[in-house]
């Protein structure tokens, strides 16, 4: 069988070549600030697209709403929810961008045959990304599903940039990532973050009660 091998975007370049902009001394955010902001954009976002941002843990980017650093910082890089960034093609309109700061030099021959390089996304990471997920999502009412809690390797491979595409511009943050601590097999990424976002779903509508 043929081997295909896929490169994460350099640091610097952005979408279809598009340069991307490190945020300087950005401002990080706590749960409770992005329910508030969350709710002032209710009705008005309907999807979350995650991502990585194929840089160094140190470099936060102003492509996404919101960048997650390896220790579980929380960077939040516009005013309101409802501000247009440039994070994912063609679905940007009435979505957030989050990204995991990471992944500099990753590369994959399939999904799971991944290296991560020497940054890749931290247990950390994954867990508070799953929590902002569940955060956003009950407080924008939004359902937690594939069309609502996106990958960016899932958009690519709805829109045909993803694996396997030969699209110069492919994409696949996220394709697949350990299951941690369950295990350290790695699975779809999109079936992992939604997965752990469910339960801390639960654990905030149990917390209303």
């Amino acid at each position: 069988m043929a081997r295909f091998r896929f490169f994460a975007a350099a640091a610097t370049t952005g979408l279809k070549g598009r340069e991307k902009m490190i945020v300087v001394n950005p401002q990080t955010v706590t749960n409770r600030e992005l329910a508030a902001l969350a709710m002032q954009a209710k009705g008005r976002i309907s999807r979350l697209y995650l991502h990585w941002t194929a840089g160094h843990y140190e470099d936060v980017y102003d492509d996404y709403h919101l960048n997650i650093g390896p220790g579980g910082e929380m960077y939040l890089t516009c005013k309101t929810f409802t501000e247009v960034k440039e994070h994912t093609w063609h679905r940007n309109t009435g979505s957030i961008g989050i990204a995991l700061c990471c992944a500099s030099e990753a590369q994959a021959c399939s999904g799971r045959d991944t290296d991560f390089g020497g940054e890749p996304p931290t247990v950390v990471q994954i867990e508070t990304l799953a929590k902002a997920v569940a955060v956003l999502t009950a407080c924008l009412e939004l359902e937690i599903n594939v069309l609502t809690v996106t990958t960016h390797c899932e958009a690519a491979l709805f829109d045909g940039y993803g694996p396997h595409s030969g699209d110069p511009q492919l994409r696949w943050d996220l394709w697949y990532l350990p299951d941690l601590p369950l295990d350290s097999v790695l699975k779809p990424g999109g079936y992992v973050i939604r997965g752990k976002a469910l339960w801390y779903l639960s654990e905030i509508l149990r917390q209303r009660r």
